[in-house]
């Protein structure tokens, strides 16, 4: 269903996401599905939900390796979008967008923290 979704356009992201709970369901050892699962978050919450998952594999009992590049490569951009916001103006904005800057803020900063406490034996 996953990648009836990426190649053929078709909605399926929720079927997807089902299959992969319960096949964690069937066998909760088993870290390939988290891994599947932070596929299929993408980016929301400024990449939160897939670091979440990513994590999840890797310390399933038999985990995927491919999690570990995955969960790498966000915390590369979380790095990146840090020093980013390091650099953004936020005084000027309305209370509603700032708001959302902080939000912002918060969750790439907390990504950005749990990618320094991250052992680099990988």
């Amino acid at each position: 269903a996953r990648y009836q979704n990426e190649l053929a356009g078709v909605d399926t992201e929720l079927l997807a996401e089902r299959f992969y709970y319960q096949a964690l369901s069937v066998a909760p050892q088993i870290g390939m599905p988290f891994n599947q699962l932070g596929t299929l978050a993408g980016s929301k919450y400024y990449n939160v939900e897939a670091t979440y998952c990513y994590l999840r594999c890797i310390q399933s009992e038999v985990s995927f390796e491919g999690a570990y590049g995955n969960l790498k490569r966000l915390y590369d951009k979380a790095a990146k979008m840090y020093q980013q916001l390091k650099k953004c103006e936020t005084r000027r904005l309305s209370p509603s967008k700032k708001r959302g800057k902080d939000i912002k803020r918060l969750l790439v900063s907390f990504m950005y923290l749990q990618s320094l406490l991250q052992p680099k034996s990988r």
